[in-house]
């Protein structure tokens, strides 16, 4: 399966950050990463990139190249993140089940009680952010490595009929 992603592209000034010629301006990173909202995150993608403009081959792989470059430093930023917030929901779960330990060992009721109960708590919650926040997180890298190797093309306008 396929995701095709169409960009009309008029100026060059579109295509790149106001700030730097390095960067992929921050609209087109959100409609490109938007666009695959609702397709299957493992499909294919391929983008279009049509424009009336005359680009040379140089500037051509450029422009691949700084897509291909904003969206595999995503990836290693959602990496990171990920790696981040799985570490503390180990510190968590960890937290919990040596407050449980601690309500077995311990000789005084109420605060015994309130022990156990935020014990169970931080093991409740590092279980169901493993649970449910990780898939959400997997499937936002995988998208973003998949954006990342995307098959890039380059059109006149008149080509996109015949492409749909």
């Amino acid at each position: 399966m396929k995701t095709i992603i169409n960009i009309n592209l008029k100026k060059k000034d579109d295509f790149y950050s106001r700030y730097s010629t390095k960067k992929l301006s921050f609209e087109i990173t959100d409609f490109i990463y938007n666009e695959c909202y609702g397709e299957n995150y493992k499909n294919n993608i391929i983008i279009n990139i049509y424009t009336k403009l005359k680009l040379s081959d140089k500037e051509k792989n450029a422009m691949m190249d700084t897509i291909r470059r904003t969206f595999g430093l995503k990836v290693q930023d959602e990496i990171y993140y990920y790696e981040k917030a799985k570490f503390k929901k180990t510190i968590l779960f960890l937290i919990g089940i040596v407050l449980i330990v601690i309500y077995y060992l311990s000789f005084i009721e109420v605060l015994s009680e309130i022990i156990l109960i935020l014990g169970w708590l931080a093991i409740w919650e590092s279980v169901y952010s493993f649970l449910a926040d990780s898939s959400k997180d997997y499937i936002c890298i995988y998208r973003l490595r998949k954006l990342a190797s995307a098959r890039i093309y380059f059109l006149d306008p008149s080509e996109k009929d015949s492409n749909s």
